[in-house]
């Protein structure tokens, strides 16, 4: 006992040094993952300088002249919001394929090994004299594997991980529509920078002559002062002219500075870089053949990719909406688990199970149904806001056509103000009359003016060319060369097409229901006049009106018409047509010429020369007749069903039939003579019933004591052979103790009421 309880302090003492050392160990985990404030400042220190070089390092060629097609696509290379863009689209497209894989079972498996030694740990005396020694139990095996394979299969798990799939493969074609987006805005931002320092370097250009030929101008004013060829004031006004040139164009200057500055941000290169852009694009006037305003809105409306988005986000809430029909169902759950273990002493070593579990939190009704409503006016939403933003993208398109023609309009003017110049310079120059300072002083006004008409005509052909990109961009493509052009109106014509089609074929159903419809109206008032030909007697006339009333598809009419031609009153009696009539009428929906035609198969017609015995044929139109909500059909289903032997139909029709009620609708409006027949039938199939439990047919055995109680429900509605089965069953004692009294009383009343029928 003593090396027992050593043990035992040994034991105790190695699992609280454990429990300290598992402790110590998580406590230092959990502090190295602690930051400080201070901790955080070295990092973004750190960051900051890895990212300034990394900027540094963007640099463009030396003397490297851009072409707009280099801009855009050095933008493009370099652009953060599209690189964050295409991350976060693979990173949709990954959670895309969790969730399809989301849809397996889940599949676990373990492999429990244990051995032993089977020797004894310690042993011990009985203190009695004379007492046994306990040993220790060897009964199991030194090695033990117990592997365990589980699956289980959620039909819940499974519908939301599949709607889950399909919401994410939406939301990477979103994805897509926004980097597409992203893309058309980066573009016109590059060329509506490039384009200003197109224009702004031609400027500089023409700018470095003017200020020169400014200070020149200057110095010449000055000698002519002192040479007093020309008045002060006249020096005065000379001088201010030339100040207020000056500051123009140094304007120019500045202004090609801060597009150089916006055109770096849009490449993403370094600030400070040195940019030269091809300006020779300005040296030709933009080609700009455009279609119709009409088309181009409605090209826009095809290619935006907003309007993608938002309807693939109606679609995402659409299947919100089935998510959330699928969670009011109940959870089923499939399980399957496999054990195999190899203690030979178990008496069942390998075994396997299946498990079904199904659960409904009812509770939860009232939130998925709050919820289902909330993503199905979210889904209408987003159907106006397409709507909404259709408008707005071809308001869109109009300002941007518009903001074209008022450009060209702006450049045009410039484009003649500059010619006038030139052309009144060129006048000036050709005079071959000698001229003295005074004169070139004035000439060299007219250079500059030149020179500042040629400044803003560059700058009003680039606005020109940018209103043309603004255009493409509220449009949504990226040119509207005539192959473009072509190619989006055939896609439009197709569309059209598709969608006349759709309305032709959607006119075509409605006119087909309305002239139903009004074939259904003359029908319903031939029909009306045949009955009342009926009424009256004039069978004859009767006859012709539910002819014509059922040549219109008139169910009704053609029931009529065959029970003329079964009676042979109005028409010359023909069974076989009548057949014909009662099949059409049952096709129609007539549920009295189911029934009828339901008894002419079970009996069969003209000793089976019209219509011979056919069993099933016969159940087929019961069961049409029960389907279409006539409970008496009931009766004679079962008794078709208890002849082709499938006894446990017949069973359940006949309790059917058994169990109508007396305030059913089967009982309004009805005359007393077909309450009794009802009321009649209910006491048949109630007998049908009783027999069958006391025959054991019907899938439950024989049960004498459920066959009483349904010959007495029958009694008391004043069937005959109920009461006579009664009788004999207290006669034989068949489930009942023998009583000849009793069964003396039932016989007799038997005989009482076949009596009265």
């Amino acid at each position: 006992m003593k090396n027992m309880n050593g043990t035992r302090e040994n034991g105790m003492k190695i699992a609280v040094s454990r429990a300290i050392a598992f402790g110590a160990a998580a406590a230092l985990l959990l502090m190295s993952g602690c930051k400080t404030e201070e901790d955080y400042k070295k990092e973004r220190i750190a960051k900051a300088q890895e990212q300034f070089e990394s900027v540094r390092k963007r640099d463009l060629p030396a003397d490297k002249v851009l072409t707009l097609h280099d801009c855009i696509k050095l933008a493009m290379e370099h652009n953060m919001d599209i690189k964050i863009q295409n991350m976060e689209k693979d990173a949709a497209t990954n959670m895309l394929w969790a969730e399809i894989l989301g849809m397996l079972p889940d599949l676990t498996v373990t492999n429990n090994f244990t051995t032993r030694s089977n020797q004894p740990g310690s042993s011990s005396k009985a203190v009695e004299q004379g007492g046994e020694t306990y040993d220790y139990s060897t009964s199991q095996d030194k090695n033990i594997n117990n592997l365990s394979v589980d699956l289980a299969f959620s039909l819940l798990d499974f519908g939301l991980a599949f709607f889950n799939s399909q919401q994410g493969h939406d939301r990477v074609l979103m994805k897509q529509r926004q980097i597409e987006r992203l893309r058309q805005n980066l573009t016109l931002d590059v060329v509506r920078a490039y384009f200003k320092v197109a224009a702004a370097q031609r400027a500089v250009d023409i700018t470095n002559n003017l200020l020169l030929q400014c200070r020149n101008h200057s110095e010449v004013i000055d000698r002519l002062e002192k040479k007093k060829m020309i008045t002060p004031f006249r020096a005065f006004e000379e001088k201010n002219r030339l100040l207020t040139m000056e500051k123009r164009l140094t304007n120019y200057t500045r202004v090609y500075e801060n597009s150089c500055v916006e055109l770096r941000a849009l490449l993403g290169v370094y600030p400070s870089v040195n940019i030269i852009v091809d300006d020779t694009i300005l040296d030709k006037d933009p080609v700009m053949e455009l279609p119709e305003i009409e088309l181009l809105e409605q090209m826009a409306i095809l290619k935006r990719p907003e309007l993608y988005e938002i309807d693939i986000q109606r679609h995402i809430n659409i299947l919100e909406c089935r998510k959330t029909l699928l969670m009011m169902l109940p959870n089923v759950q499939v399980y399957m688990d496999l054990v195999n273990n190899n203690n030979s002493f178990l008496y069942y070593q390998t075994w396997w199970e299946l498990a079904i579990r199904a659960a409904y939190n009812a509770l939860k009704t009232p939130q998925h149904l709050a919820r289902y409503m909330a993503y199905s006016d979210q889904a209408d939403i987003e159907k106006v806001r397409s709507f909404a933003q259709a408008i707005t993208v071809m308001s869109q398109v109009r300002i941007a056509k518009a903001d074209i023609a008022s450009s060209r309009q702006k450049y045009e003017l410039n484009r003649r103000e500059n010619r006038n110049y030139s052309e009144h310079l060129k006048k000036e120059q050709s005079k071959k009359a000698v001229r003295g300072t005074v004169s070139e002083l004035e000439l060299d006004h007219l250079r500059m003016a030149v020179a500042e008409t040629e400044i803003e005509r560059l700058l009003a052909l680039g606005a020109c060319h940018i209103s043309y990109y603004r255009l493409l961009n509220s449009i949504g493509v990226e040119n509207l060369d005539p192959a473009t052009q072509e190619a989006l109106k055939k896609e439009l014509e197709a569309g059209a097409r598709r969608a006349e089609k759709e309305l032709a074929r959607a006119r075509a159903e409605y006119e087909k229901k309305q002239a139903e419809a009004e074939n259904a109206r003359i029908a319903r008032l031939l029909f009306d006049e045949g009955m009342k030909k009926q009424s009256g007697n004039q069978l004859l006339a009767a006859s012709e009106y539910y002819r014509r009333a059922a040549q219109k598809g008139n169910a009704s009419a053609m029931f009529c018409l065959g029970k003329l031609y079964w009676s042979g009153k109005g028409v010359k009696q023909d069974y076989a047509e009548a057949v014909r009539w009662f099949k059409a009428a049952a096709e129609g929906g007539n549920v009295e010429a189911m029934v009828v035609l339901g008894w002419v198969y079970y009996r069969g017609l003209g000793d089976g020369k019209i219509v011979a015995v056919d069993l099933k044929r016969s159940r087929k139109y019961y069961q049409l007749a029960v389907d279409n909500g006539d409970d008496r059909a009931y009766y004679w289903l079962g008794a078709v069903c208890y002849e082709l032997k499938d006894y446990e139909t017949a069973m359940a029709s006949f309790k059917k039939a058994a169990r109508i009620r007396p305030d059913s609708a089967l009982f309004i409006d009805k005359s007393s003579s077909e309450q009794k027949s009802i009321r009649n039938s209910r006491a048949l199939a109630m007998v049908r019933v009783g027999c069958m439990y006391r025959e054991g047919t019907g899938g439950e055995g024989v049960n004498y004591a459920k066959a009483k109680d349904w010959f007495e429900q029958a009694a008391k509605l004043g069937d005959p052979s109920a009461m006579n089965n009664l009788s004999m069953m207290y006669a034989v004692g068949d489930g009942v103790q023998k009583d000849p009294a009793l069964s003396e009383e039932w016989f007799k009343k038997y005989q009482e009421a076949a009596a009265k029928q």
